[in-house]
């Protein structure tokens, strides 16, 4: 049809092997947040739900060992972190 894409460059990142375990697992459960109201109608991200993350990795048959579940909360704290940040 004589279009043409103009896409983004891909950029690659990686991911050592001792981290891939922690980093399924957090793609798994990474939507279970829990979440209070801030002022000025905003949000304030506290973390994930363990409850729900327990549930959410069990329905995806993934078992999190000690230093895989480190890893998840490493995760998490940067996420709260940028998720947090009022620019």
């Amino acid at each position: 049809m004589g279009l043409t894409l103009d896409l983004p460059e891909v950029r690659e990142f990686g991911l050592w092997p001792v981290h891939e375990a922690a980093w399924t697992a957090w793609c798994a459960v990474s939507s279970q947040w829990r979440v209070v109201a801030g002022g000025m109608g905003g949000a304030a991200w506290i973390g994930l739900d363990f409850t729900a993350v327990r549930h959410g990795l069990d329905l995806a048959g993934l078992t999190v060992t000690p230093e895989d579940w480190a890893g998840m909360r490493l995760i998490e704290a940067g996420a709260i972190e940028e998720l947090n940040r009022h620019e």
